[in-house]
């Protein structure tokens, strides 16, 4: 059984219906207004050249004496339809501007709705696996997944499981090579780290990015999880996580771990400094509850980091800072 998780894409872009909603239908109205604010914008600018040219030619026959009333009523006329013009383009572009800020309204409130929807609802399989669930044997180190009798699916954030979500994989990293990029910060390990995160302990329902045990020595991802049970004191003490997503048919999957594997998730609301550009960080991919490797390009107006996750430089992504954590492979 692979615990490999897939890379969703998201939505067809060339479906409108690909879940974006409100958001697309602002975005049609202002494309919409677009040609008129051109447009006016061009006869502004053919105005201001006529008004020039009538203004140097009313100067010439001034001082030719040749002026007549005709002359200053025309250039009084172009001025007059300057006006006018010029008002009709402000309230062309206001309009649009208008509408894009409604447009990023929508967007961050779909963004905060999903993230506190997936908040809520992970708490909850975490409430709800805790009483049903039997005694869990935490006897032994290590960890390992717990039985499951469905193949691991596409971790989609808030969305289904379905044969769409695994039509996508993450891209195919060369594990041979350097994990550094030149010029990223690379995070030191050693003695010091782990002895640092052996002295880490965590409380029931705390949310934790963790890496389940390989099976078959097959590569594991770290996931997003709730920490679901605590037992035992000091070495010895051992954690009962739940995955976040569930499986195919809503099965829940939870594994047995230890502190060594697992990374605390600043709870929300937490205030967290800015991230250093050329960072190489771990952090939760986009509509996904997986972590990947990235390196920070910056901290966006909104307090998100940009990033460029490993194998998919190409495309940079926003995420939410306390998503986005120390690195550890």
């Amino acid at each position: 059984m692979s615990l490999q998780r897939s890379r969703p894409r998201g939505p067809n872009r060339t479906s409108e219906a690909g879940g974006h909603g409100e958001e697309l239908q602002v975005w049609e109205d202002i494309k919409k207004m677009l040609p008129g604010a051109i447009g006016a914008f061009n006869d502004s600018s053919s105005n201001v050249l006529s008004i020039r040219d009538q203004d140097k030619a009313v100067a010439e026959k001034k001082e030719k004496s040749d002026i007549m009333m005709e002359d200053y009523n025309k250039l009084d006329n172009q001025l007059r339809k300057g006006v006018k013009i010029n008002d009709a383009a402000g309230q062309s572009i206001s309009s649009i501007i208008e509408q894009l800020k409604i447009l990023k309204a929508v967007v961050h409130a779909k963004e905060q709705e999903q993230e506190q929807s997936t908040s809520r609802s992970a708490t909850q399989r975490v409430k709800e696996s805790a009483t049903s669930s039997s005694v869990y044997d935490f006897d032994g180190a290590g960890d390992s997944p717990a039985p499951s009798p469905n193949p691991p699916a596409a971790r989609r954030m808030g969305a289904s499981s379905s044969k769409g979500d695994r039509d996508s994989v993450p891209p195919k990293l060369d594990r041979s090579t350097p994990a550094a990029k030149a010029g990223s910060v690379e995070p030191q390990t050693g003695n010091a780290a782990s002895a640092m995160r052996s002295k880490v302990t965590f409380a029931k329902e705390d949310e934790v990015a963790f890496k389940p045990k390989p099976v078959n020595n097959e590569h594991t991802d770290w996931i997003l999880g709730f920490v679901q049970e605590v037992r035992g004191e000091g070495k010895s003490r051992r954690y009962k996580v739940l995955d976040a997503e569930p499986e195919e048919h809503s099965v829940k999957k939870d594994f047995r771990t230890s502190a060594s594997n697992m990374i605390p998730i600043p709870k929300d609301g937490t205030v967290l400094p800015p991230l250093e550009t050329g960072k190489t960080v771990l952090a939760m991919y986009p509509d996904s509850t997986t972590f990947y490797k990235a390196e920070v390009l910056g901290m966006a107006p909104d307090g998100k980091v940009n990033l460029k996750f490993e194998g998919d430089e190409s495309l940079m992504q926003a995420v939410v800072r306390r998503y986005v954590v120390d690195y550890r492979g």
